[in-house]
């Protein structure tokens, strides 16, 4: 419950206008809609960060083989990225709210099921069900809040919604290894499934869907020529940029590509992630008042620029001060590209009723690409770094995000 006062907290305290009408019902109703969505994907980030760290220390402890494991951690992502745009689609004919519950539904019975999870195949068995509700949740509430909010509206819902992506990501590890020192092994996982319940009761009790939907005319799926170019460039971007959060996240795994003088604690290595979605969440409401100045694409283009920035230290890094300064450029980075990309798709479905029967689709189509980025680019990453060593990988990469920098940037300029 502290953390989500935390969400409500840093909302109010950075200004974050949630609504440009804020006296009217109307505006009030999708603000409540705003935070409930924080809640909820806070719930959600919460769930999985909490497993991971206890989850790479059992496998690590239990001898898998190595492609056993590389099954285990992979697992959300090979089952969440084909779900994605059929989840989307879903949510698109059958409502938004169906398919939050059913997503939030299955993390809770993946929370639930962990802690009685006894070999290597119940792990698997938990992580596709994670993966399965991250299919179904996402596209469906980044869809919600693009249709019950206008063009203008979008960039503060996206930040309240990052807000709480960022804080569950940065309590989740700490909050999982406390528990479980101090209660046991159940602790952690209750907790994960009181905070998922929650979130489904909030939006039982208090979303209720535009009643539009209700009465579409079979509106066409195909996107405009403009539309189409937003939605391929928020992808592409989306796609590079998640890469720099999945490298860090196999940086720091039991089977990481770490050069040896970077293997450090667990505590160390979850005040570093911490600290990094800490940035993510804080500079939220900077970022949206920069990005009605500068536009979705020039503050993707900038996000791209920060992570390269902080995988050039990581190239060099050799002490903790320096891991630090890595994790303020990256979480700034992922921060901006995060909710450049999300606000530039999301207005990719276009605006208005005859619209809303493809802005389910349209989120599941960022969402696949976003999954392909987080579970495909370490495995490619991770073959790379056997050949040409870790340090030359970090390099490699940074390089790669600036021409892609250099490419957004030009595609803004025509």
């Amino acid at each position: 419950m502290c953390s989500i006062w935390l969400i409500i907290t840093i909302v109010k305290s950075k200004g974050i206008k949630l609504l440009l009408y804020m006296h009217s019902d109307l505006g009030q109703t999708r603000a409540k809609i705003v935070i409930i969505a924080a809640i909820c994907v806070f719930s959600t980030q919460f769930g999985v960060t909490v497993i991971a760290p206890l989850l790479g220390t059992w496998v690590a402890a239990s001898g898998a083989p190595f492609i056993v494991a590389a099954l285990i951690f992979s697992a959300f992502t090979i089952v969440s990225t084909p779900l994605n745009i059929p989840g989307g689609i879903m949510s698109d004919k059958l409502g938004r709210k169906p398919l939050i519950i059913a997503g939030l539904l299955l993390y809770a019975v993946a929370s639930a099921l962990f802690p009685l999870s006894t070999n290597h195949y119940d792990w698997i068995f938990v992580r596709a069900l994670q993966g399965a509700g991250a299919g179904l949740f996402f596209p469906a509430i980044t869809a919600l809040l693009s249709e019950v909010t206008s063009y203008e509206e979008r960039g503060h819902a996206m930040g309240v919604y990052n807000i709480g992506l960022g804080i569950g990501l940065a309590v989740g590890p700490a909050s999982g290894g406390i528990l479980f020192d101090r209660y046991g092994i159940f602790m952690p996982f209750l907790v994960c499934v009181a905070f998922a319940l929650l979130s489904v009761a909030l939006v039982l009790l208090f979303i209720q869907e535009p009643k539009l939907r209700t009465e579409r005319k079979g509106t066409s799926l195909l996107l405009p020529e403009r539309e189409r170019r937003r939605l391929t460039l928020a992808c592409s971007v989306i796609f590079f940029g998640i890469g720099v959060a999945a490298i860090m996240g196999a940086l720091f795994s039991p089977f990481a590509f770490a050069p040896e003088n970077l293997r450090l604690s667990a505590g160390i290595i979850g005040i570093i992630l911490s600290l990094m979605f800490m940035v993510f969440a804080l500079l939220q409401a900077g970022f949206n008042r920069l990005m009605t100045k500068i536009g979705e694409l020039i503050l993707s283009a900038a996000g791209l620029f920060l992570c390269a920035c902080g995988l050039f230290v990581l190239y060099v890094a050799t002490t903790i001060f320096e891991l630090v300064i890595m994790s303020l450029f990256l979480g700034a980075g992922l921060g901006a590209i995060s909710l450049g990309t999300l606000t530039l798709a999301s207005k990719a479905a276009g605006e208005g009723e005859q619209e809303l029967e493809r802005k389910g689709k349209v989120m599941g189509i960022y969402y696949t690409v976003f999954y392909a980025g987080l579970g495909g680019i370490p495995l490619v990453c991770g073959a790379l770094s056997e050949v040409f060593g870790a340090r030359m990988l970090f390099l490699a990469y940074a390089v790669l995000l600036l021409i892609v920098m250099v490419v957004v940037w030009s595609v803004c300029r025509d």
